[in-house]
């Protein structure tokens, strides 16, 4: 009983004390951070941040009876409370009483706050002496303070003097903390970038206050400096500001942005003097490589290239060497190149290379890809035979077609020609200048005789045909392919075995068709030779028979 007044009496002196707080700010600004909660027991602690509380005392034990229902309960029901040390780095700094009735402990600065979230209730068996274990629910919270947040933009990372005008940065603050900011004072540090107009106030930005979860921001608009040579840029902004207290907080934020040189300090182009000829035409080509910097160009070398489909009139290197180029003048450099085939698509010429250095730098730039259209005429000839392997003596049927794929008409001439030992049976191995239209295929035949059992390898037809252009003509001439036929001996093959058959003219597929072999610009492959056929097989083959036709008659 003793006790339990000893216990009153620090109640309401600590009551009394906390009723007077002295500070020199609006209490009822103050905002709280999210608590730390726990039960604690005699003897358990809880933490948050520089604070810990310390469970030291509960009321004392009662004696406890069982009611009708069988539970153990006191006897006298308890009025739950709690005494707390408190604590801030380890040392002790108050104490402190919590009771249903009574309102959180608050610290005379308003830095922290201790709340009782719930007790054990009065009734409970734990107040019993013989089961004594009461618990307490207790929160510590922690002043809530202010946290800006700095993030500083751009569009992009990097920049070109020449392409690019402007670097819009874009300053964005956001309060992350638990409390309200005051007077929010935030600086953009250019770096030595210029405003594209306007004074400097524009850089800085004051805000009177900046509420939980609340953002602000604003943007900066800097003209892109030339540069010689690639330069990085730091744009940073840093933030002042105060809390209920008049505490003061700095927080900064940065980008980091590159600035090159002008993309046209140092040029090279390839130009031609037509992007669309015809076949018979010169094509004049025209590579420069001008100095707009501020920097001799020096040991230049240049590198072209054409595309396959051209020839070089005449044939020259197509690397230059130049000493040096000065600030302010250029290089042209000329030659000329033919068309070999038409392309109504376009020729797609490589680009030009040119390595040089420079404010003793080495650079390495290259011009566009460009394409040419090529008109005229487009032949396609091909040549082919009616059988790969023939007998000798045999006859053999070849076939000339001719199409014309490009996109201008054009007069042509076909000549064949015959190889050794072979001689022309029929028909003829020519095609007099006749007028070929866009996709329409032409074609002759003739028979040949093979006098010979070594392998024939066709002479390649050849079409002559002329290029026609606004200003004249041009002959031009284009080659088939060169079949190859394989010649076999019948008498020769029978001498050593008889049983070989001899081969027919044309070997049939089925009802009205023949192989045919078709000779163009890819490799001809031979077809497999026949498996022979074992010597003696056909007369063992013939007394199988005759033995089962015996068998046959006996039965």
């Amino acid at each position: 009983m003793k006790s339990m007044k000893k216990f009153v009496v620090l109640l309401i002196i600590l009551c009394f004390a906390s009723s007077f707080p002295v500070a020199a700010f609006i209490t009822d600004e103050i905002e709280w951070a999210p608590a730390v909660e726990g039960t604690l027991y005699k003897g358990n602690t809880l933490t948050n941040g520089p604070y810990m509380v310390k469970a030291v005392q509960f009321p004392s034990p009662v004696k406890g009876f069982k009611n009708f229902n069988g539970d153990i309960i006191p006897e006298t029901s308890v009025d739950p409370m709690v005494y707390l040390e408190v604590y801030k780095d380890g040392n002790f700094l108050k104490e402190a009483l919590l009771t249903v009735q009574s309102g959180p402990e608050l610290d005379p600065d308003y830095e922290f706050r201790i709340s009782a979230t719930g007790f054990l209730p009065g009734n409970s068996k734990e107040w019993v002496q013989e089961y004594y274990n009461p618990w307490a629910k207790v929160a510590i919270s922690l002043r809530g303070k202010p946290k800006l947040d700095v993030n500083v933009t751009t569009e992009k990372a990097s920049y070109t003097s020449s392409s690019d005008q402007m670097i819009t940065a874009k300053v964005n603050i956001k309060n992350n903390g638990d409390a309200i900011a005051k007077n929010v004072d935030v600086l953009l540090n250019p770096d030595k970038l210029v405003l594209r107009g306007g004074g400097t106030g524009q850089l800085h930005q004051l805000y009177l206050e900046l509420k939980k979860g609340e953002s602000k921001s604003y943007e900066v608009i800097f003209l892109v400096p030339d540069v010689v040579d690639q330069k990085t840029y730091n744009l940073s902004a840093d933030t002042k500001s105060f809390d209920v207290k008049n505490l003061e907080y700095n927080s900064n934020g940065s980008v980091s942005i590159t600035v090159s040189p002008k993309q046209n300090y140092y040029s090279v182009s390839k130009a031609f003097s037509k992007s669309r000829i015809y076949l018979n035409d010169m094509l004049m080509v025209r590579l420069n490589i001008a100095n707009n910097g501020a920097m001799d160009m020096t040991d230049i070398i240049i590198t072209d290239s054409i595309n396959p489909n051209f020839e070089l009139k005449p044939n020259t290197s197509l690397t230059w060497d130049i000493p040096v180029i000065k600030p302010g003048e250029w290089k042209d450099i000329g030659y000329s190149i033919k068309p070999l085939e038409t392309s109504i698509n376009g020729f797609i010429f490589p680009e030009v290379n040119a390595q040089f250095k420079a404010n003793n730098k080495q650079y390495n730039i290259s011009s566009n890809a460009s394409t040419v259209i090529v008109n005229g005429p487009k032949i396609i000839i091909n040549k082919t035979i009616d059988k790969q392997i023939i007998n000798i003596s045999d006859d053999v049927t070849v076939t000339v077609s001719i199409q014309n794929i490009g996109n201008i008409a054009t007069r042509m001439e076909v000549k064949d020609f015959l190889p050794d030992n072979v001689s022309l049976v029929s028909g003829s191995t020519s095609l007099d200048s006749t007028f070929l239209e866009l996709n329409t295929p032409i074609g002759f035949s003739y028979i040949i005789r093979v006098n010979t059992i070594e392998n024939i390898e066709l002479p390649a037809a050849i079409a002559n045909y002329t290029g026609v252009e606004y200003r004249g003509m041009t002959r031009s001439s284009v080659k088939s392919g060169r079949p190859i036929i394989t010649v076999i001996d019948p008498a020769m093959n029978r001498s050593i075995n008889p049983s070989i058959p001899t081969l027919t003219p044309n070997v049939q597929m089925k009802s009205g068709e023949t192989i045919q072999t078709q000779a163009t610009s890819s490799p001809i492959v031979s077809e497999p030779t026949p498996t022979p056929i074992t010597p003696g097989f056909d007369i063992m083959f013939g007394i199988i028979v005759l033995m089962f036709a015996a068998v046959f008659r006996h039965r």
